[in-house]
């Protein structure tokens, strides 16, 4: 063993160094997330009672509990308890997005880069990468979880203790843990990022998707999905330590499968055998644009089911959203029936809205992500070759580009039509065809909108593209919140995720509709000129 990781101290400070600003990014937004939801809900438990009890009926609402998870069945609740009810699942998400595809660079990017070879040709052990890899996970996630005992200590938030604080913090900790061993492994198991990433991003997807079906309907089964044993520990109530405790033991698990793969394979190998390409290449592969179909149809197949079934399990619980007047006997006695449905129909609006963010974030997720395949091919050398023969940048990028745009496009389209068809099917009154039509109105010029920015900063500033994720999530992040953080209304205007808040309850603002479709021109022509100016392998 100790011969296997030779100088994986020399791989994790090196690691270390050249992750620094990456890991420093996501920390300041995991502690601001942390430090401002607990700031946020104290404050509102502390403006007095009615406050407290209309954030706790909002929150048992099944539209909430779908994305944020299911709230513990308490006669009383503090702001210890309703904070975990909100952050745990989402604090994972946010903390999954950061750590896999971290320690898929650290293993699998590095061998597919040819950087780990050079490496391995001097005193460096067979497991070292993989091994400096956990043990920068492992600091990154103790620091992460002390500064949340930190904030969480500063804070006080009412119903809790340092006891609860840390074990909260140790629960995102192992939570880190547990879905950074999952990409761990899958960068054993293929031999590539692209196929490490998808399916990481498949289980992580998987387990929200699990969690969010039996939160709603049969809570007992939430222990099927791993997001769910963090639920399950019921910070500040019952501090179930035994869910953390199963969570670790999956950890280091997955982690020591990891290792022992690493040991045994050979160097740019993986155990998931690819399948054999023809002999001769089809002749309509020619082409720029068919030659991105056939290396990207694989990704664009998964976003488009991820997005059916995400549309479908949200779309399901629409009818629970609906209901909820009805079954509130004080509403029942003040308004009529015809006043009951307009109320729920007004509700179930409202929750669409709420969605609809969720919806452009994926569909901005997938055709970003191929536009930003430019960017990376060129650095790997794959473009080299191209770049020799007749197509000229310009068709280049503009393939690439055109391609990302219909990805999100396409993406966006079937989760909107699956939520929003699968909802009708379950509300006793079906919703027109014109809130459809407002939503693909709104939706589609925000989502062409930020794949243009994305498209800029590859073409102008491809060493800042990553920005590109810190400007998405953080006008996701104030959408989402700003009701329950009581933040201003136009708070989240610094993103297009703002200009179609109010959608379909009313139809997008026509200036912000011309100010997305005008950007999203002048961002994707400022792309192709600023890749056309760049030197190759930039």
């Amino acid at each position: 063993m100790r011969h296997s990781n030779r100088n994986a101290g020399y791989l994790l400070r090196a690691n270390l160094k050249q992750n620094l600003k990456f890991s420093l990014i996501w920390l300041v937004i995991l502690i601001m997330m942390i430090a401002s939801g607990a700031g946020k809900l104290e404050a509102a438990f502390a403006g007095g009672a009615s406050g407290s009890k209309e954030i706790v009926k909002m929150l048992r609402a099944p539209g909430m509990a779908a994305m944020f998870g299911a709230m513990p069945k308490m006669d009383t609740y503090n702001t210890a308890i309703v904070f975990a009810g909100v952050m745990v699942v989402f604090m994972i998400i946010l903390q999954a997005l950061w750590v896999m595809p971290l320690m898929i660079r650290n293993t699998r990017g590095q061998e597919e880069s040819g950087l780990l070879e050079m490496v391995r040709a001097r005193n460096v052990g067979r497991t070292a990468a993989i091994t400096a890899a956990s043990l920068e996970l492992l600091i990154d996630s103790a620091i992460m979880g002390i500064l949340y005992f930190v904030s969480l200590a500063a804070v006080n938030m009412g119903g809790t203790d340092l006891y609860g604080d840390f074990l909260f913090s140790l629960g995102m900790v192992i939570a880190n843990l547990l879905f950074g061993a999952i990409a761990l492994l899958f960068a054993q198991l293929t031999n590539n990022t692209r196929t490490a990433n998808m399916l990481s991003y498949m289980v992580l997807t998987a387990a929200y998707l699990v969690r969010l079906v039996t939160d709603i309907q049969h809570q007992n089964l939430t222990w099927l999905s791993p997001i769910g044993w963090f639920e399950k520990a019921n910070f500040y109530t019952d501090n179930n330590v035994w869910a953390l405790g199963l969570a670790l033991l999956v950890s280091i698990l997955l982690a020591a499968s990891a290792t022992m793969i690493a040991r045994n394979r050979d160097l740019g190998a993986g155990i998931i055998a690819e399948r054999t390409g023809r002999a001769k290449a089809a002749g309509w592969l020619r082409s720029i644009p068919a030659l991105l179909w056939r290396t990207e149809r694989g990704l664009f197949a998964g976003w488009l089911i991820g997005a059916v079934v995400f549309g479908g399990v949200m779309g399901s619980v629409l009818g629970g959203v609906g209901d909820i007047l009805k079954t509130n006997p004080l509403y029942r006695k003040i308004l009529d029936v015809g006043q009951i449905n307009a109320a729920n129909q007004t509700m179930v609006l409202s929750f669409l809205g709420m969605y609809l963010g969720i919806f452009v974030a994926l569909a901005v997720t997938a055709g970003v992500q191929v536009a930003f395949r430019l960017k990376r091919d060129d650095n790997l050398g794959y473009l080299s070759v191209i770049h020799a023969e007749k197509p000229t940048r310009t068709t280049i990028s503009v393939s690439y580009y055109c391609f990302g745009l219909l990805a999100g496009v396409f993406v966006l389209s079937a989760g909107l039509l699956a939520l929003f068809f699968t909802g009708n099917t379950v509300l006793s009154h079906p919703l027109p065809l014109k809130y459809l039509g407002r939503l693909f109105a709104a939706s589609v010029p925000a989502v062409i909108s930020f794949i243009a920015l994305g498209i800029a900063l590859v073409g102008l500033w491809p060493r800042l593209s990553s920005l590109f994720w810190l400007y998405m999530g953080a006008g996701l992040i104030v959408q989402i919140f700003r009701g329950l953080f009581d933040l201003p209304k136009h708070a989240g205007n610094f993103t297009p995720f703002g200009w179609i808040a109010n959608v379909p309850v009313e139809n997008v603002d026509q200036t912000w509709l011309i100010v997305m479709v005008v950007s999203a021109i002048v961002l994707f022509i400022l792309g192709i000129a600023g890749y056309r100016r760049q030197d190759l392998s930039l």
